[in-house]
């Protein structure tokens, strides 16, 4: 009842319905007063009070279906708040907005850029500070700005803006702090410089900018604020260019980026091998490859591990490094207490780096700490409001809990920091899906979504599993026709069986199950046969990745192969158990129960399915009902039990 009462409260029917009251009273006032007058009859007066009294249920229908935004009227459920922060405001907070570039040539964006990213890196170190990370911050260059309603978005006391000016061997910064709350200057200052002695001015800058916000320095952070990256500028710019293009944003391909960036990084440590830096953000787009599924071999792996202790070898306190090993043990070998001492390090190192929060609470997921999760998610998110990856980390991590308004909350915030994100939208709209089992919403996103938006296949993965769940054989093999895509990334969207977030799935996979469908028995066993050596291919690289076992399993069981269908996928939740992996060992352990029902121990899949319903990110009754691979169980009464439940 006191979740009726919220949402009557968030669809602002409480303030129509008393704005309705007051019109209304003055509308029967004015025709009491006024109709006789003018001679009109009483039962016009009555009338008017008839249709005022009708009129008000409307009204309250009205509001709860839509709100008045200032881009017009919409339905209530596609209105979203602006992001807000759910605790007070320190005093020692501070956003360090881009710096503006005075310079001629424009192209020394990025070396504004640099300086104002040097800042902002050397206050991140300062504990008694509250320092908004970068990736919330980029999007003010440019324009006017209003400081007070930036400081209320990010949730800081204090803003630091600048411009930059170089003209030949020289540098101009002029730099001042403001008081967000009442827009005043709280210290400013002007530096002239020679290029090569900016790094020690931009140490100056730092200190004396936490000097200005009375924040506690320790010797040690000190001593970290003089220390620099690289003394090669245009190594600096090459970096800075590679790490835009760093994190998945639910707008872009992962798998171009990162290759792009790590051709910049080659760049910038040919031109300083012992830029540290660098190194460890090498590191992470090597990780970051193998991870989601663009290259699954260990020699990707090994990349990973190599630039991350070459960056710990230069600087051996380097928070980036720390975080660099965190996701090589996280992501390389998924040994996760080692990725945790790694992330404590990183952590004590630089206290306001989002990234390392996001990273803890990743990995209190796996280890199935949901509560911690959520917490350092929030925090990584009070840290970088307007962080699409943390945005989407912490409205995921809802969604595997099952509370199911926190997270479509979150996806449509992140909505709000990007409207071109789409898979935003897609995971907002599967919430009904795994809820309800109603697929409308999902195929109402989808049909929003631009047909040039489709990085690494995704969004065509989302649609050719709505269409096999309608069993709409001829649009799947549309949506495959028209594809450029030989393999389709899992963005872990739209149900549960048979999904491997973070999987490649290899065409002939889905040529394989829409035959199958369509009764064509030659043309499925060619599709999955073809598919199979694919996989086998990935599998020779990465023989214990245990998302590989599980596709060979299901390419298996789907070619009548019982045994080694059965053997394969009780490996691969072997390989990563959910007592291992609270993440993706339900989601592992789902396809074992597809497994066992597709060739027909069906037993075993009610048995695998009963336990798994009540595990975070396990299978939902919306999905059962509405998932083709259970079909073979639909009838029985224990999975008719499973399907109901609510």
């Amino acid at each position: 009842m006191a979740n009726f009462f919220a949402e009557l409260k968030r669809r602002k029917v409480y303030r129509v319905a008393i704005a309705y009251a007051v019109v209304a009273w003055l509308l029967i006032q004015i025709a009491t007063q006024v109709f006789p007058f003018f001679e009109i009859p009483n039962w016009a007066v009555r009338l008017v009070v008839l249709l005022l009294v009708l009129g008000f249920p409307v009204a309250l229908i009205l509001s709860w279906a839509f709100d008045l935004t200032p881009k017009g009227i919409i339905r209530t459920a596609d209105a979203v708040p602006k992001p807000r922060l759910d605790v007070a405001v320190p005093e020692k907070s501070i956003a360090v907005l881009p710096f503006e570039n005075l310079s001629d040539d424009q192209q020394n964006t990025y070396f504004a850029d640099g300086i104002q990213d040097d800042i902002l890196s050397s206050l991140a170190k300062v504990a008694d500070l509250k320092v908004i990370s970068r990736t919330s911050v980029r999007q003010y260059r440019g324009g006017t700005r209003n400081l007070r309603e930036i400081g209320v978005t990010l949730g800081v006391a204090h803003i630091l803006e600048g411009t930059v000016r170089r003209f030949g061997n020289r540098v101009r910064v002029n730099a001042q702090l403001i008081n967000a709350r009442s827009d005043t200057q709280v210290w400013g200052d002007s530096f002239d410089r020679e290029i090569t002695d900016l790094f020690a001015m931009q140490s100056e800058l730092a200190e004396r900018i936490a000097n200005a916000l009375r924040a506690n320095l320790s010797a040690r952070e000190k001593a970290s604020i003089q220390v620099h990256p690289t003394a090669d500028l245009d190594a600096y710019d090459l970096y800075l260019r590679a790490r835009d293009l760093f994190r998945w944003s639910g707008a872009g391909d992962p798998r171009q980026n990162g290759e792009k960036a790590l051709k910049l990084l080659e760049q910038a440590l040919a031109r300083d091998p012992q830029f540290a830096l660098a190194h460890a953000l090498a590191s992470r787009f090597h990780a970051e490859l193998y991870w989601f599924g663009y290259e699954r071999s260990r020699a990707r792996v090994a990349k990973a591990k190599t630039e991350a202790e070459t960056a710990l070898r230069i600087y051996p306190d380097l928070g980036d490094a720390h975080l660099a090993l965190a996701y090589y043990h996280y992501y390389g070998s998924l040994e996760y207490d080692l990725a945790r001492k790694e992330i404590a390090l990183a952590q004590s190192a630089t206290p306001n780096d989002a990234e390392v929060w996001d990273a803890a609470a990743a990995v209190d997921r796996r280890q199935g700490r949901w509560e911690e999760a959520v917490a350092n998610f929030e925090k990584a998110r009070q840290l970088d409001p307007r962080n699409t990856a943390v945005i989407w980390n912490l409205a995921e991590t809802y969604s595997c809990l099952r509370r199911y308004a926190e997270a479509e909350r979150g996806f449509a915030e992140g909505l709000v920091v990007n409207p071109h994100a789409y898979l935003f939208s897609l995971a907002r709209a599967a919430i009904a899906l795994k809820k309800e089992g109603d697929t409308i919403p999902l195929r109402a996103a989808l049909d929003k979504i631009p047909r040039d938006f489709d990085p690494g296949g995704a969004v065509t993965t989302v649609a050719l599993r709505l269409s096999l769940m309608k069993r709409d054989y001829a649009e799947a093999e549309r949506l495959l026709r028209v594809s450029s895509y030989d393999e389709f990334n899992d963005g872990g969207i739209g149900g549960t069986a048979g999904l491997l977030d973070g999987y490649t799935f290899p065409k002939a996979w889905y040529e394989g199950l829409i035959a199958r469908g369509q009764g064509d028995v030659k043309r499925m066993q060619r599709a999955f046969e073809s598919a199979r050596r694919t996989v086998q291919a990935d599998r020779r690289q990465c023989s214990e990745d245990a998302k590989t076992n599980s596709m060979l399993a299901l390419i298996d069981a789907a070619l009548g192969r019982k045994e080694d269908a059965m053997r394969e996928g009780q490996h691969s939740v072997e390989l990563l158990p959910t007592s291992k992996d609270a993440y993706d060992g339900p989601l592992l352990a789902t396809n074992l129960a597809v497994i066992y029902t597709q060739v027909g121990e069906h037993d075993l899949a009610l048995q695998q399915l009963a336990e798994l319903m009540a595990l975070p990110n396990g299978p939902t009754p919306g999905t059962l009902r509405m998932e083709p691979e259970w079909d073979p169980l639909r009838g029985d009464p224990r999975f008719e039990k499973l399907a109901a439940a609510t």
